[in-house]
């Protein structure tokens, strides 16, 4: 249903954003090359508060620059409440691209950019992004916190129509970027400030928001008021739960178990003797959402037997490990599980094929990542130091694995210590290196 109050309501919202193209807030460049494909809108997803609409704001001020001129720029937030009338089932979203051309009728066969913020909040959005994406000189960028905006629901939607990207929080490039800190090692003086802020990026995390509060006591509270977030409006009100209490219970006994093993038997026991009831399905179901919405990750054994995998525990990671560990006190002060978890966050950036790895002795090697002609094998030890058993046994499971799979090399990320490890018998060689600067690799 269309009428010309729509029409109003919308011509104002552009022409509001026209206004106010330039962002009046400082812009952290991010390391994620985001390139548009002709023909192809460009999504970018991640959990919510990772700078999605910031990215949108950084494209639309380099668009200026390039002498882009602000009329063939579109952008609309759609949380926006005015927008309402774009959410009932019975609303034509095609209002959007009639209201811009109304405005601006020249610019039918010129390129136009249209950002659209929180575009899951529009019925038929898909139809709409293919109409004008076929009948228009456009440029499209989608940002989405839902997990309506996942590439697999995307493909389906829009018919291989998008190219989708993924954003996470701060990488530590990033944070240092951020920060006004160097983001190389060239001498003393840098490396000891790189030192410092790798401590701050431990404390803190990388969630953008986070970094600017003005307390910070306030941490903790914006975190839990982000994860109940997440829960509320990406699972709980998209997916109709009926176990709100039960599924918030489940992200707290998962953030509990930051960088540890789970499995769902286990997690049923526990929410049973809680008298939390959830049946292993949906704790199965439950666990695959939240990797949806970017807020909770698992990691399974390397293994081809899918069998094997399925009856193996899982490792758990948060995007976040300052978030893990403000919502679930179990794991604060741990900066063991919090290093393995930003180290997961880190390889997740770039691959989404993550093991862990058991030796037939059943010795644990954090990580497997890579393909069978170039794996990598990864522990991480906030530190070796003096204490031979820990240094033995993180080098012993290395040195087996190393043989078990005919590699060469190996890796441990620790906290400080660096050093080359050789083994005496096989030549292999361990990279011990300190987390500031692998993080920089």
């Amino acid at each position: 249903m269309y009428h010309a109050g729509m029409n109003e309501t919308l011509r104002l919202i552009i022409a509001q954003q026209q206004h106010n193209l330039r962002n009046q807030f400082p812009i952290v460049t991010r390391d994620t090359q985001i390139v548009p494909v002709p023909r192809k809108a460009t999504v970018i997803i991640g959990v919510r508060r990772s700078g999605k609409s910031t990215w949108h704001h950084e494209k639309i001020e380099a668009l200026l620059d390039d002498g882009i001129p602000a009329d063939s720029i579109c952008f609309i937030d759609f949380s926006d409440d005015r927008l309402d009338f774009l959410r009932g089932d019975d609303s034509d979203p095609s209002v959007i691209s009639d209201t811009y051309y109304g405005m601006y009728p020249h610019m039918h066969g010129q390129t136009v950019y249209f950002f659209f913020d929180e575009l899951q909040y529009v019925n038929r959005w898909a139809q709409f992004v293919n109409r004008i994406q076929t009948t228009e000189n456009c440029e499209v960028y989608i940002t989405g916190s839902s997990a309506k905006l996942l590439s697999k629901e995307l493909s389906t939607e829009l018919g291989g129509r998008t190219f989708t990207w993924e954003m996470f929080p701060f990488s530590f490039r990033e944070f240092l970027r951020a920060s006004g800190r160097p983001q190389a090692i060239s001498d003393i003086s840098s490396r000891d400030e790189i030192i410092g802020a790798f401590g701050d990026y431990m404390a803190k995390g990388g969630m953008p928001e986070r970094l600017v509060l003005p307390k910070e006591s306030m941490a903790a509270m914006y975190f839990q008021n982000l994860v109940n977030d997440v829960l509320a409006r990406d699972l709980i009100l998209r997916y109709n739960i009926p176990h709100p209490v039960q599924l918030k219970r489940l992200v707290q006994m998962l953030m509990n178990n930051m960088s540890r093993l789970v499995s769902v038997n286990k997690l049923k026991q526990r929410l049973a003797a809680e008298r939390n009831k959830l049946s292993p399905e949906l704790i199965a179901d439950y666990m695959d959402k939240l990797n949806d919405c970017y807020l909770l990750f698992t990691v399974p054994i390397r293994s081809y037997n899918m069998a094997v995998q399925a009856v193996n525990p899982k490792k758990v990671y948060c995007v976040d490990h300052a978030m893990a560990q403000a919502f679930s006190h179990a794991t604060s002060g741990n900066n063991g599980l919090a290093l393995e978890n930003l180290v997961f966050v880190q390889l997740r950036r770039t691959m989404e094929n993550i093991f862990y790895y058991k030796t037939a002795h059943g010795d644990e090697i954090d990580f497997a990542v890579g393909p069978d002609s170039d794996i990598q094998l990864i522990q991480v030890c906030w530190q070796l130091g003096d204490q031979e058993t820990t240094r033995q046994r993180e080098i012993a499971a290395l040195i087996e694995g190393m043989e078990e799979l005919d590699l060469h090399q190996s890796w441990i990320v620790t906290a400080y210590d660096e050093q080359e490890y050789r083994d005496a018998e096989t030549g292999n060689r361990i990279h011990i290196v300190p987390a500031y600067k692998w993080l920089l690799q």
